[in-house]
């Protein structure tokens, strides 16, 4: 071994040996005067803190400082002067760990360079009347002398650390959990890098305490670098990772303490997060308003934030975000391969101010589908947040077919068909929000088909335009076709947008409808109550989170609205009813159906008709009808009415020129049929040229008496009277019919199907021997002169009316 080598290695052994026994003469020291040291401490401490400083306890912690001296100060607590009337402790640690420079010790001076605080609270506290306890850390003015150097510590490590700051003149309240802070200080000649590791659960970070806290209940974990420049006096927040309950979230940020207030500037850009994720790192003031929708796929999201550090100040921020292909669910809504771009600005107009009304939402290039039925959006709009204002202009294409399960397939059933939709609107945000909205524009149908299940109605052919006017909505160019009826309708909703959600019943459809033909028989769903099928569990539980809500409320509103149509149709029918040149309103209302000012031609005649037909829960559904029948051919309206449902005397035994007036009430089946004996009411008719053609019970009396009189064609010239129907029997008034085979004064019951009795008194005498006659009082003695036969008109034993000899029911003559 060379000897400057030996020389080397010794004289190092010696130093190390020096430092060694000279650390354990200070050792010995610091344990000879540790009370004499814990007072220096308390002291220099109080000198520079103005407060109650209370240590308990000094342990000496010689290996943890090696080769400096270090101290651990047991219940190190600092409290105010008014501790005792707002209850909070400063600074409460059950250790607070000093390590301080050895050689400051031998000058008997306390130079701290790094402390920890293990176990505590710190609690920064100003009430309502702007008392802090903060004033301790103002400490207390001591001249100091002209070399005395101010200590640096560079090393600060919290553990286990509550750090509270509750302000309740500016509203504000941070309370984090530390769990773990180290900062280590590296000072350089124009200021300093700071370096930090933490991990803090943040209890409350609430810059303003009447709208929450933001990132409430969030761990936070970070590793990141501080840059102070003095001359500038600007701490940098290098753009760094921080990350929230795993989450990584990039922060950048500038303050500058040149200005008064300091200014900041904030960027934060936070990639594929979590919707709900992002949602709870905001105030509940805001979230709440977002917890009606989710996404299944993380977005992009990148703020802008810059302002004053001053109380209320409120700081510009410009948010945006975007996402692709994702899925977004709201309260009764799904949405499918969503993409969009979107931001956030709350100024709008500037110098205006950072707040709500100056404030926009903004979603660009808004693609989705909904149902599997598209929807795009160039721009969509938000504003004014503090009455929120929402703008768009919505576009879609889609087979009709792709409607049915939106709407759901209880209401309508599409078969084919092309909608094409290009709407504006304009409303509010929330559904509560009393904002009246506007739509502008157009919804298309083109060569549709569809079921109209409540009513069971098949329409094989349709063309529509739904034209959107703000708060109206009117029908163009609308043509339907149903079996052999076909249609062309124009119609009008006025303030369907006021009512749709709030008053569904107080909507009223406006229509008019030209057609050539309308077959009834093809819409006789429409005569009775709407029915409406109950969807299965199933279904709803599938549908819940499917049907929007506007959707949904469609069935609502066609089943609560009222439906006021005015007609012009060349050619009716229904059943054996036929008419021409129809003119008629009609209102149909979920409690009736009711037409009015009816005119139309028919069995050679007119009539004028008023009625409707009143639906019951039970199913009792009542019909009225008040009709004015002028000139028609009788045997041709029995047919078309069905014998009045009777068969009595029917349309084959009838020829004449008729008119009536007619009003009867009376039941009707599901199927629009009348109940039978259900009607009542009263017929006032006037049959001229008439004639009984081959009515059997006459043709049967001419086998016994008036055989060379010609029974199969009665004829006579004019019969009124007025028929009273009291459900299962018709009252007929006495009345004479002269006829060129007899003359018959005719008065009883006509009875359906059982219950007839009528009295006819028949003189014997062949009228045609006073056909020369004019005089009329003169052919009323004729007339009843000679013998009169009294007979009666009741039911026989098989269901037939059989005459009989005699005037009463006690008459036992025979038929």
């Amino acid at each position: 071994m060379s000897r400057w080598v030996r020389i080397s290695l010794i004289s190092a052994g010696s130093l190390v040996a020096l430092v060694i026994l000279l650390w354990l003469i200070l050792a010995l020291v610091v344990r000879s005067r540790k009370q004499a040291i814990l007072t220096e401490i308390t002291t220099q401490l109080s000198s520079r803190i103005d407060g109650d400083l209370v240590i308990r306890d000094m342990e000496p912690s010689l290996l943890r400082g090696f080769p400096n001296i270090s101290v651990t100060l047991k219940d190190f607590s600092l409290k105010d002067s008014l501790y005792n009337r707002h209850g909070h402790t400063l600074l409460d640690v059950k250790e607070l760990f000093v390590k301080v420079n050895t050689f400051a010790l031998l000058r008997k001076e306390v130079d701290i360079r790094q402390v920890t605080l293990e176990n505590g609270t710190i609690y920064l506290y100003t009430d309502s009347t702007g008392y802090s306890n903060t004033y301790l850390f103002s400490g207390k003015k001591k001249k100091q002398p002209a070399k005395s150097k101010e200590p640096t510590i560079q090393d600060i490590r919290l553990r286990n650390i509550v750090f509270t700051f509750e302000n309740h003149q500016k509203f504000k309240l941070y309370q984090l959990d530390i769990k773990n802070l180290r900062a280590e200080m590296d000072y350089k000649a124009d200021g300093w890098v700071c370096h930090v590791r933490k991990q803090i659960h943040i209890r409350s970070l609430a810059f303003n305490t009447t709208k929450g806290s933001y990132a409430k209940d969030k761990m936070l974990t970070a590793d990141i670098n501080l840059n102070w420049a003095a001359a500038n006096k600007t701490l940098t927040i290098p753009e760094q990772e921080f990350r929230f309950d795993g989450q990584p979230v990039k922060i950048g940020a500038e303050f500058n303490f040149t200005f008064k207030p300091a200014h900041f500037n904030l960027h934060i850009a936070a990639e594929n997060i979590g919707f709900r994720m992002a949602s709870s790192m905001v105030t509940p003031n805001i979230s709440s308003k977002l917890d009606s929708i989710d996404f299944e796929k993380p977005l992009n999201v990148y703020a802008d934030v810059r302002g004053h550090m001053q109380f209320r100040d409120t700081p510009y921020v410009n948010v945006t975000w975007n996402t692709a292909g994702n899925v977004m669910t709201g309260k009764n809504i799904t949405l499918e391969g969503v993409g969009f771009k979107g931001a956030f600005l709350n100024e709008v107009e500037p110098n205006k101010g950072h707040n709500n009304a100056n404030s926009r939402l903004s979603i660009y290039d808004f693609t989705a589908a909904f149902d599997s039925i598209p929807v795009t959006a160039d721009t969509i709009r938000v504003l004014n947040l503090q009455k929120p204002l929402l703008t768009g202009r919505f576009k879609s294409k889609f087979p009709l077919q792709r409607l049915t399960h939106p709407i759901g397939p209880d209401l309508f059933n599409f078969t084919k068909g092309e909608g094409l939709v290009d709407i504006e609107y304009a409303g509010g945000w929330d559904p509560k929000d009393t904002v009246a909205g506007y739509l502008r524009g157009t919804i298309q149908v083109r060569n549709g088909a569809f079921v109209y299940v409540p009513r069971n109605q098949t329409v094989q052919e349709c063309e529509a335009t739904l034209d959107f006017e703000g708060q109206d909505l009117y029908f163009r160019g609308v043509r339907l076709r149903s079996g052999s009826s076909t249609m062309q309708l124009e119609g009008s909703v006025k303030n369907m947008l006021n009512f749709y959600f709030a008053a569904p019943e107080k909507i009223q459809m406006n229509w008019t409808l030209n057609s050539p033909l309308v077959n009834l028989n093809e819409f006789q769903s429409f005569f009775v109550k709407r029915h409406r099928k109950a969807a299965s569990a199933q279904t709803r539980k599938n549908n819940r989170h499917r049907h929007a809500r506007v959707m949904k409320q469609l069935e609502v509103v066609l089943e609560e609205c009222s439906v006021n149509m005015q007609l012009a149709i060349d050619k009716v029918r229904y059943r054996q009813f036929q008419a021409n040149k129809v003119r008629a309103g009609l209102e149909l209302s979920k409690e009736q159906l009711r037409v009015f000012e009816v005119a139309l031609q028919t069995a050679g005649g007119s009539m004028m008709v008023n009625g409707n037909i009143q639906h019951a829960s039970n199913g009792n559904d009542k019909f009225r009808l008040d009709a004015r029948i002028k000139q028609v051919q009788v045997d041709e309206l029995f047919r078309q009415f069905e014998n009045f449902g009777q068969n009595g005397i029917e349309a084959k035994n009838l020829k004449g020129i008729f008119s009536a007036t007619a009003n009867i009430s009376g039941g009707m089946r599901e199927d629009a049929t009348v109940k039978p004996h259900s009607m009542f009411g009263t017929v006032t008719f006037d049959l001229n040229k008439g004639a009984l053609v081959h009515y059997e019970p006459l043709e049967n009396l001419g086998k016994f008496i008036f055989r060379k009189r010609d029974m199969s064609n009665i004829t006579f010239e004019r019969i009124n009277n007025q028929l009273d129907i009291r459900g299962n029997k018709i009252i007929i008034h006495p009345m004479l019919i002269a006829s060129s085979v007899l003359n018959i004064q005719v008065e009883g019951v006509y009875g359906m199907p059982k219950g007839t009795d009528i009295k006819l008194q028949v003189p014997l005498r062949n009228p045609k021997k006073d056909e020369l006659v004019s005089d009329a009082d003169e052919l009323r003695k004729r007339r009843k002169s000679g013998i009169v036969l009294n007979l009666r008109a009741v039911d026989g034993e098989d269901g037939k009316v059989k005459l009989k000899l005699g005037k009463g029911k006690d008459d036992t003559a025979n038929e």
